[in-house]
């Protein structure tokens, strides 16, 4: 079986200087590591690149539906999200528009991509970039970058924020890890590079930086 073609990273231009070292993901060139101090760097606060993780969007009157017939659960709520069974997760974005995100490894939208859709169900082609904030202080950058006190939200329900980061439009889903939280920002591949550099000038700022998707995955 002939290896499939690369795919390549919106952000990779910008952060090409920083990374120490790269690997690949889902066929796309991902910076594995920037520094040896990455695992401390993502306590205080990280910036990490998830772009490799596929996605497929649906939207229309009979989309829930129709991905529940699939086997794909869906989030009961507009602006929320929930997770697959095999990791990634499903975000409603309004009444009618899903993202569905595979997490490394699994292939549900390569399913999905196979199945005919219905009536009222209409493919959305989802190419997004894929930033990743954690640690102690992305709270802050969040203040700092964008009009949502992200703080006053509940992270157990799983929101989903659609906003404007840095003049860019961004769409936040909000992830509790363990008594931390997690922020996956999706934005226009278009803009990628112009959000990276800038938040992580704002992250060093307060303390963080990069991180590589060795420490960010674990």
């Amino acid at each position: 079986m002939s290896a499939l073609p690369e795919r390549s990273n919106p952000m990779s231009e910008a952060q090409r200087t920083l990374a120490a070292r790269w690997t690949t993901v889902e066929s796309m060139p991902i910076a594995a590591v920037y520094g040896p101090d990455d695992r401390t760097v993502a306590q205080v606060l990280g910036i990490g690149d998830a772009s490799a993780r596929r996605r497929c969007g649906f939207k229309g009157p009979g989309a829930a539906g129709w991905l529940q017939q699939q086997s794909v659960p869906v989030p009961a709520q507009p602006n929320r999200w929930v997770a697959l069974p095999e990791g990634g997760l499903v975000a409603r974005l309004g009444r009618t528009e899903f993202v569905v995100e595979d997490a490394e490894g699994s292939a549900t939208c390569a399913r999905l991509d196979a199945v005919p859709v219905t009536a009222g169900v209409y493919p959305v082609l989802r190419q997004d970039a894929q930033l990743v904030l954690v640690g102690s202080r992305a709270g802050e950058l969040l203040l700092q970058t964008c009009s949502v006190d992200f703080a006053a939200l509940d992270a157990a329900v799983r929101p989903v924020v659609l906003t404007m980061m840095v003049g860019v439009g961004v769409t936040i889903a909000v992830e509790a890890v363990a008594a931390a939280r997690r922020y996956r920002i999706w934005c226009d591949a278009t803009y990628a590079g112009y959000l990276w550099t800038t938040l992580v000038d704002v992250a060093r700022d307060l303390g963080g930086g990069p991180i590589g998707t060795e420490v960010l995955d674990r």
